[in-house]
């Protein structure tokens, strides 16, 4: 039902390898260098086929992998061949989508989202027009710092303007066609390699606001797939964790002196007080 419409990933194969496998997407096509790699790569190549370009790989720089990014009808396959071919990789981006070309699908779909969004006090935004000519229209439901966002927009224009010099394609394009498309960045590693192996539905998991939309769209029920930060101490927990291990033999000498951990605390803040009454008092005698 749903299938991949973007998925980006650290492969750890060499660069040869890696293109080899790609290259299966377009026969006869061509790996063009490119003039510059982002995100810190050295070198960057763009393979090319009869229809265009199909794949981005980028490695080296401060990299130790290289990394594949392959967008639009070609993300699937890609993503099946990688994981059949190199299965030892991390996926840092996926969208997963599903297709809808009833009559009336992309305003159903929409009043579904936002009252979703409203509900779970979720952002929403949009691009296009919404209300006069109804060109481009598009919701994000999530923000884009959001391990999860949605987008849901109309495809059946979009491939409208793709394919307006070719008369074939173009009569092909349905009347409505709206896509459903949900955008997730895992951000552990545990979870980067997780969504390397799991389907593009189970990556619609990803949060709760998700799983309902996906309840009230499709009647689904999807288990919960954790996409989410990595736990980190506050500031707080981490310098409390320091003066333990700092400090932990002097406060364990005390108890034993003092006979129980209740003194010792009690004995923390007389002291804390002392020293508190002694600094303002100091403070005080230098005006």
């Amino acid at each position: 039902m749903a299938r991949f419409d973007w998925y980006q990933a650290t492969v750890r194969a060499p660069v040869p390898d890696l293109r080899a496998v790609l290259a299966g997407l377009a026969p006869g096509g061509a790996w063009e260098p490119q003039r510059k790699a982002p995100h810190g790569y050295a070198f960057a190549d763009r393979l090319v086929g009869p229809d265009g370009p199909v794949a981005s790989v980028w490695w080296g720089g401060v990299h130790t992998h290289p990394h594949a990014v392959i967008s639009g009808e070609d993300a699937q396959a890609a993503a099946e061949l990688l994981r059949a071919e190199l299965p030892d990789h991390s996926v840092s981006r996926a969208d997963a989508c599903i297709d809808y070309a009833d009559a009336g699908a992309y305003e159903r779909l929409q009043a579904l989202a936002v009252a979703v969004a409203r509900e779970k006090r979720v952002k929403v935004g949009t691009a296009g027009d919404h209300l006069v000519t109804l060109v481009g229209r598009t919701v994000y439901l999530g923000a884009t710092s959001s391990h999860t966002r949605l987008r849901l927009y109309d495809k059946a224009e979009e491939l409208r303007v793709q394919f307006a010099r070719d008369p074939v394609r173009l009569a092909a394009v349905p009347a409505e066609l709206a896509r459903l498309e949900c955008q997730v960045r895992p951000q552990t590693p545990e979870a980067k390699r997780a969504a390397a192996q799991v389907d593009p539905m189970v990556l619609m998991g990803s949060a709760s606001w998700m799983r309902e939309l996906m309840r009230q769209v499709a009647g689904l029920e999807l288990h919960p797939f954790d996409a989410g930060r990595p736990w980190r101490q506050s500031d707080d927990a981490r310098a409390w964790a320091a003066l333990l291990a700092q400090y932990g033999g002097l406060l364990r000498r005390v108890h034993a002196d003092a006979g129980s951990w209740e003194c010792v605390g009690l004995q923390i803040g007389a002291d804390l007080a002392d020293r508190a009454r002694a600094f303002a008092h100091a403070k005080g005698t230098m005006r």
